[in-house]
């Protein structure tokens, strides 16, 4: 643990970032980004709107639900919400990759790509290494994610590398702060969703 000081001062600096004004550059090379990954999640849900979802992105995405509603029957919604948000970007990257094209893109959205990319796995490592315990199979989960991020970055395919660092990220704050057990056999339903506090 940093001393006092020094976690201070890290503090500061991180809000400092966080809060900086967008320049208009900036925002533009936000927006251009942000159209990138919308354009790419709606690319993939016109390529699978028959519904043929592999297995292996479903067998993820259960787990990650049945973690979720265990988060919500321990009164942890935002956890829920992460985890998710999580399932949500691993399905994207996941089935991006049944169709990858390697974009041809320009050097500006590349800048703004890297830099999303590069934020995103530092945000998720920073929420990893908190000191909190996460279950075995997020872990493996979370490690999945970081490590298609990073494979799918190399290889140029941007959006899948996105979608894997978003999964991380997401999941790096689903971490559970108490003991996060999967129920055995658990389902997600909608009367989950209408648990109160």
């Amino acid at each position: 643990m940093p001393p006092p000081k020094k976690a201070a001062k890290k503090a500061a600096k991180k809000a400092a970032k966080k809060h900086a004004p967008y320049h208009e550059q900036d925002k533009d090379q936000r927006d251009l980004r942000r159209a990138f990954e919308h354009m790419g999640r709606i690319d993939v849900l016109e390529r699978i709107k028959d519904g043929n979802k592999p297995s292996a992105v479903a067998g993820v995405i259960q787990v990650l639900a049945n973690l979720a509603q265990s988060e919500l029957h321990a009164g942890r919604r935002k956890q829920a919400a992460d985890l998710l948000r999580g399932a949500e970007h691993w399905s994207f990257a996941t089935l991006a990759s049944e169709f990858a094209e390697v974009s041809q893109i320009g050097a500006e959205l590349t800048a703004a790509i890297t830099e999303q990319f590069e934020e995103l796995l530092r945000r998720a490592s920073e929420h990893w290494d908190d000191g909190q315990e996460a279950s075995a199979m997020l872990a493996t989960i979370y490690e999945s994610a970081r490590t298609g991020a990073v494979k799918a970055f190399r290889n140029a395919n941007y959006f899948q590398a996105l979608e894997f660092s978003r999964a991380a990220e997401a999941l790096s704050h689903g971490k559970n702060h108490g003991p996060l057990k999967l129920r055995q056999g658990a389902k997600i339903s909608r009367t989950d969703w209408t648990l109160t506090g």
